[in-house]
C-alpha cells in the first residue's frame, strides 16, 4: 500500500520504495527454499482516494481504478500480473499536487489474510475538518477506530507492516495500534535512500506465519493474568497473532523459593532474570502512559515495585539467614 500524495513523490520515496520492491520479489518467503514462493502479491496506491489497477496480460498498460467512497471500501480485482506496474506508479504520479492522504480506509480495503506493507508520509486528515474548531481532532488519536480496525485484521489473520517517512508531525501512537495489534512493527525513517530500506528487506524476506494463537499452560494452582506486549487478546488466555515471524520472542519470567540440601533457602530465577524484569515493568507502565505524567510514571515503575519486591523478599526469606545488601 503505497502513499502517492505529494510529500510522498517529492521526497522521493515513490520512486525508491518502487524500485526496491521490484528486486524484493524475487525473494519472497518460501518453505521450499528449491521451490518458487506460493505468496501472492498485489499494490495499492492512495491519496485522498484509493487506486487500484487492471494489469491482465491483455492490456498494453496498467488500468488505473479509483475508489473514491472511501467509507465503503472494497477490492474491484483480485487477478494480474505486476511486472510493469511498478516501473509506472512513479511516473503517474510525478506531476501530483495532491497533499491529502486517507490510512485506515486503506487497510480496510486490504484486509485479508496474509502481510500488510504500508508506506505512508503524513498524518491522515479530513478536508471538511480543515478550518473549523473540529480541526484539532485530526492531531488526536482516534482509539476507538483503530482498535476496531486492528481487531478486524487480526480476525483475517492480517498483519500490518508500517514504514513512515514523515517531514512533518505524523501521529504514531495513533497509527501505530494497529501494527502492535496484529503482531506487525512501525519502522520511521525521516531520512532515507534505498540502502535505508533494509528493514523492508528483512521483512519481506524472512519466514512468517499468519493467524497465530499462543496460549499459557501452567500446573494446577498456577495462571496468568496479565499478558503485554505486541498482540490482540479477545479472551483472557489466547494470545491472538495475525503474523508470527522469527523477530517475535516471548519472555516468560517465574520464580521458585526452595532450600538446597546443605539447608540454605534460596531463591532461583527461570529466565534472565533482568530482561524479564524490565521487560515487563517496561509494558506494564506503557499503557498508563498517555493519562499520566512522566514523573509519575517513574515513581510507579520503580520506587514503588522495587519497594514492593524487597518487601516480598524480606517477608519471605527466614530471618535467620544474612539479608542481601542493596
Amino acid at each position: 500500500l503505497i502513499d502517492v500524495s505529494y510529500n510522498a513523490v517529492k521526497s522521493g520515496m515513490v520512486s525508491i520504495v518502487c524500485q526496491d520492491l521490484k528486486t524484493l520479489l524475487d525473494y519472497l518467503p518460501r518453505e521450499n527454499p528449491d521451490m518458487d514462493s506460493v505468496v501472492r502479491v498485489g499494490f495499492v496506491t492512495y491519496n485522498k482516494v484509493l487506486h487500484f489497477y487492471n494489469v491482465k496480460g491483455s492490456l498494453a498498460q496498467p488500468q488505473m481504478l479509483v475508489v473514491s467512497d472511501v467509507s465503503d471500501m472494497f477490492v474491484p480485482l483480485l487477478e494480474g500480473s505486476w511486472s510493469t506496474l511498478l516501473d509506472q506508479i512513479p511516473e503517474m504520479f510525478a506531476d501530483t499536487r495532491e497533499t491529502e492522504t486517507v490510512f485506515g480506509p486503506v487497510i480496510q480495503a486490504a484486509d485479508c489474510a496474509g502481510k500488510l506493507f504500508v508506506f505512508h508520509t503524513s498524518l491522515p486528515s479530513d478536508k471538511k475538518l480543515i478550518g473549523t474548531d473540529k480541526e484539532k481532532s485530526l492531531f488526536q488519536p482516534q482509539a476507538s477506530f483503530y482498535n476496531s480496525l486492528a481487531k478486524d485484521c487480526v480476525a483475517q489473520g492480517c498483519c500490518v507492516d508500517l514504514f513512515l517517512f514523515p517531514n512533518q508531525y505524523v501521529d504514531v501512537a495513533t497509527l501505530g495500534v494497529v501494527p502492535v495489534s496484529t503482531g506487525g512493527s512501525s519502522t520511521n525513517i525521516h531520512t532515507f535512500r534505498s540502502a535505508s530500506l533494509n528493514d523492508l528487506r528483512r521483512d519481506i524476506q524472512k519466514p512468517v506465519g499468519f493467524d497465530a494463537v499462543m496460549r499459557v499452560r501452567t500446573s494446577t494452582g498456577i495462571r496468568a493474568t496479565d499478558f503485554f506486549g505486541s498482540f490482540f487478546m479477545s479472551n483472557t488466555t489466547d494470545v491472538e497473532l495475525a503474523g508470527l515471524d522469527c523477530d517475535k520472542a516471548t519472555h516468560c519470567g517465574c520464580a521458585v523459593l526452595y532450600t538446597s540440601c546443605s539447608g540454605q533457602r534460596r531463591l532461583r530465577i527461570h529466565n534472565m532474570a533482568t530482561d524479564t524484569i524490565i521487560n515487563f515493568f517496561s509494558k506494564y507502565r506503557f499503557p498508563w502512559h498517555p493519562e499520566q505524567p512522566h514523573e509519575g510514571g517513574q515513581e510507579t515503575l520503580w520506587s514503588t515495585s522495587a519497594a514492593q519486591i524487597l518487601a516480598c523478599y524480606r517477608k519471605n526469606v527466614p530471618a535467620l539467614h544474612q539479608p542481601v545488601r542493596y
